[in-house]
């Protein structure tokens, strides 16, 4: 997470993004800190380097509270590069359904094939009363080392 970000990790900007609309908010984690950094680095190209970020650790209080998806019931396309509709459609009526405050969702970075267990995790943070079901760990702060291609 950026600076901004880092002090309320239950916060979201409504930006939007692979998995929900404008103006709904989400906040996006990974199963592992490297996909994390992997997600964040492949938007984000080389400006990573610019600025200092933040690994935010979250618990679950009951894995019952996540959701799953059947890869068969993936929307079409859900992985294209840049994303399309189909998946923000999907997060929109999942936000909408309120059933779990936590959706497991395959990674657009990896092939699911070969990388079955790792995913990301999609937060609803608008689900009543989140903080008791997702408590913050860990903040630990980093930055991107990158070759300079030389």
């Amino acid at each position: 997470m950026s600076e901004a970000h880092h002090q309320d990790p239950y916060s979201s900007s409504g930006a939007a993004a692979r998995w929900n609309l404008k103006g709904a908010r989400m906040v996006y984690a990974a199963g592992s800190p490297s996909l994390a950094l992997l997600e964040y680095l492949c938007i984000r190209g080389t400006a990573v380097t610019a600025r200092q970020w933040y690994m935010i650790v979250f618990d679950i209080a009951d894995e019952t509270l996540v959701g799953t998806l059947d890869p068969d019931g993936l929307p079409r396309g859900w992985n294209a590069l840049p994303h399309g509709r189909a998946t923000q459609d999907f997060g929109k009526l999942w936000l909408e359904e309120r059933e779990f405050p936590f959706l497991r969702v395959p990674s657009a970075r990896l092939d699911i094939a070969f990388y079955p267990g790792e995913f990301n995790l999609l937060i609803n943070p608008d689900f009543p009363e989140l903080a008791k079901k997702l408590k913050v760990v860990e903040r630990r702060s980093f930055t991107y080392l990158l070759n300079n291609g030389g």
